[in-house]
């Protein structure tokens, strides 16, 4: 069972710890950094929900690797990465329902993966993420690792 309030507590403890100045980058470096960004937070997102629910395990498991990861802080972009990870999880949640919205939206979140073809030096952290998600409750189901696949096949 999802424990909203455990994972309300632990973002809003996150995004506390977030606030730090921007730094300059050139619209090219930064541009290509938030695509990587981006596709931390929707890999994480599609991890999470591969199994049609967010289990508060594998959701604070995202949650404090957001935090965690240099690249997301490097850029200060904390804040905006727990928020998008909260957005595509409320959005996957809400399309469980439905076969066809579950896979309009998925193919739409892998569409955006496969931004990382162009930079190689990604996917390998991002296969890196994605496993430790998939095993951060205790059990990988054929749901997840049929994510895993679907996720390394948009960024590879």
């Amino acid at each position: 069972m999802l424990d909203w309030n455990k994972i309300k507590e632990r973002s809003a403890t996150l995004l506390g710890e977030a606030s730090k100045k921007f730094r300059q980058y050139t619209p090219e470096s930064f541009s290509k950094e938030k695509k990587f960004v981006n596709s931390l937070v929707v890999s994480m997102a599609l991890m999470t929900m591969a199994d049609k629910k967010a289990e508060t395990q594998e959701v604070i498991t995202a949650l404090d690797l957001i935090k965690d990861i240099d690249e997301i802080n490097d850029l200060n972009l904390t804040t905006e990465a727990i928020e998008l990870y909260e957005f595509h999880i409320e959005e996957l949640s809400n399309v469980v329902d439905s076969p066809t919205k579950w896979v309009l939206l998925e193919a739409k979140l892998l569409s955006e993966l496969s931004k990382m073809k162009s930079y190689p030096e990604y996917p390998p952290m991002i296969e890196a993420l994605i496993a430790h998600i998939a095993q951060s409750d205790g059990n990988l189901d054929a749901s997840e690792e049929e994510m895993q696949r679907k996720i390394l096949a948009a960024i590879k």
